[in-house]
C-alpha cells in the first residue's frame, strides 16, 4: 500500500530540489492529483501540522478548505512585540484550557509578585547575539521590571513566605 498522496507531493517536491529534473503537474492536467483527491486525503490525514503558506494558497485556489493552522500563541501573530501574548494570543490559549490574563505593569498584585519570583531565576541572555532584547527581557519589561536583579529585589520584598 502506499504512502498516500501528500507522500507522493512530498516526496516528489524533495527530488526536483535534488535536482532530478523532474517538474510538478499543472492543477487539471493529466496525471494531477483531482480536488477530490486533494479532499480525500485531507479527510484521512492522521496528524494535524503546521500548514506552509503555499500550501494553504494552493487548497484556496482549489475552493477547498485549509487544514487546521497551529494556534495563535505560537506563532507571531499571538506574540506581542513587546513581549507577552497580545490579545489574539491570549485568546488563542484560553481556546485550549488555558486562563492567561495581562501584564500588571504596576503595584503588588499576587499574579505580578509571581511572575517577577519565577523570572528572577529565569536563565538565559537578555539580549540575543544581534543586541535586540529576548523574549525574556520583553516580558520582564511587559511586567514592568527593567532587569532580572528588579524582578528578583522585588520578589524578596513582596513575597509571601
Amino acid at each position: 500500500m502506499s504512502d498516500g498522496l501528500w507522500a507522493n507531493i512530498h516526496a516528489k517536491r524533495k527530488r526536483i530540489k535534488a535536482g532530478s529534473g523532474e517538474k510538478m503537474r499543472t492543477p487539471g492536467s493529466k496525471g494531477a492529483p483531482t480536488d477530490e483527491a486533494i479532499a480525500r486525503s485531507q479527510k484521512t490525514s492522521k496528524k494535524k501540522s503546521p500548514v506552509s503558506v503555499a500550501t494553504v494558497g494552493m487548497l484556496e485556489k482549489r475552493g477547498l478548505t485549509t487544514p487546521v493552522m497551529t494556534p495563535a500563541w505560537t506563532r507571531k501573530e499571538g506574540q506581542n512585540p513587546k513581549g507577552g501574548l497580545n490579545a489574539k494570543g491570549r485568546a488563542s490559549a484560553k481556546a485550549q484550557g488555558s486562563n492567561l490574563k495581562a501584564p500588571v505593569k504596576s503595584g503588588t498584585n499576587p499574579r505580578r509578585v509571581s511572575f517577577a519570583c519565577r523570572f528572577a531565576g529565569m536563565k538565559g541572555p537578555m539580549k540575543d547575539k544581534n543586541g535586540k532584547p529576548t523574549r525574556k527581557a520583553l516580558a520582564l519589561k511587559a511586567w514592568g521590571f527593567g532587569s532580572e536583579e528588579a524582578a528578583r529585589s522585588f520578589c524578596q520584598k513582596h513575597k509571601k513566605s
